[in-house]
């Protein structure tokens, strides 16, 4: 671990939790991140282990800094392998940032050595932090579209015109952001039908392994992982939908209303299709039961994360999403990997944006 002046590194515990959900209260006022229930279910209730982190203390014991992350199961060309999902570092402000972020980056990548984890990968909420965890050690490959649907143009450019949008906004802002709902063809959708699913069975397992040669690298959706990561969250409530034909699942997708940024929100936290034509007709009509879902609660918009060589980017943009536009983004959603093991095919694939599988579901999206 790391010793500078003023400061020590040491590997997170459960002892560390309530320093640690302090330390976040502080530094974001995130009540979520700094509730009890919910940090014990993210750091030490994960299907694949307990977190990995790495705390800087003062001589007086105080924790000015921390790196965690969060073990996972992911696939990658062909084989599970361990891997950690990085939480947004949280560093005390009236330290250099860069001196401590850089330091407890490369104890956690040590540490997730240390565990056989093969990468490390996170979406960080801040800009500023991205050059010092490109010089730690991370590659940042790409950004990933988050694409939204308008439910109340005129609220959105309320909104984004901080409260005095100009003259004729509102009427502009419907005919651009007016969004036709997209016909759903009963004939394109023989014998489908979707359901809510209010727990992940052993039928979860059986798609999964349908879908899991899709891409290069996936985080493992198992019954274990999706019950973990959507049933059993403490604080929050997601709503699962399945689309089955013929007794097989087709695709599914989880639902949630949070905000983003300044906007209510209905967040297509998962959408999964099998890859067929049937799989698609199932897409299309999981999100219009999204549609339905959210339309009624008075939200501004529906988002969702998906990148562009998905079939899921292609069924949000049939189906009346648009890519949302910078001035819009309530953050940035760029990937950043760190490979741990040698460098070589398995490091490229890794590397290379075009062979992961993305959704809001594979961060820890608050």
């Amino acid at each position: 671990m790391t010793q500078q002046e003023g400061w020590t590194s040491s590997t997170y515990t459960s002892n560390d939790a309530q320093d640690s959900m302090q330390l976040v209260r502080q530094a974001s006022g995130q009540a979520e991140a700094a509730d009890p229930a919910h940090h014990e279910w993210l750091c030490q209730r994960s299907p694949a282990g307990a977190a990995i982190g790495a705390l800087a203390r003062e001589e007086t014991g105080r924790l000015i800094g921390q790196v965690v992350t969060i073990p996972t199961r992911v696939r990658l060309s062909g084989r599970v392998r361990f891997a950690g999902l990085s939480l947004d570092p949280v560093i005390d402000p009236t330290y250099q940032r860069g001196d401590v972020l850089a330091a407890l980056l490369g104890d956690a990548f040590a540490l997730s050595a240390q565990e056989r984890a093969v990468l490390t990968y996170g979406l960080p909420s801040q800009a500023s932090d991205w050059p010092i965890m490109e010089k730690a050690g991370f590659k940042n490959i790409g950004s990933v579209p988050l694409l939204l649907r308008p439910l109340n143009p005129e609220r959105l450019a309320t909104k984004t015109a901080h409260g005095h949008p100009p003259a004729k906004a509102a009427s502009i802002a419907r005919r651009v952001w007016r969004t036709a709902a997209p016909t759903v063809r009963p004939e394109a959708l023989p014998g489908l039908e979707i359901a809510q699913v209010d727990y992940f069975d052993g039928s979860f397992a059986v798609f999964w392994e349908k879908v899991q040669h899709r891409f290069p690298v996936m985080v493992v959706r198992d019954p274990t992982y999706l019950n973990w990561r959507f049933v059993d969250v403490p604080g929050r409530q997601y709503a699962a939908f399945a689309a089955r034909s013929e007794g097989e699942i087709r695709g599914f997708t989880v639902l949630r209303v949070a905000p983003l940024g300044q906007f209510s929100a209905g967040l297509v936290a998962e959408l999964v299709v099998e890859a067929s034509a049937e799989g698609r007709a199932a897409g299309r009509l999981l999100l219009d039961r999204a549609h339905s879902y959210f339309r009624s609660q008075d939200l501004d918009l529906l988002a969702s994360l998906a990148l562009r060589h998905t079939d899921e980017f292609r069924l949000l943009r049939s189906m009346g999403f648009w890519v949302c536009p910078k001035f819009l983004e309530p953050r940035p959603f760029r990937i950043f990997v760190r490979f741990h093991e040698e460098e070589g095919a398995q490091s490229r694939l890794a590397y290379d944006p075009t062979n992961w599988f993305l959704t809001m579901g594979d961060y820890e999206e608050g």
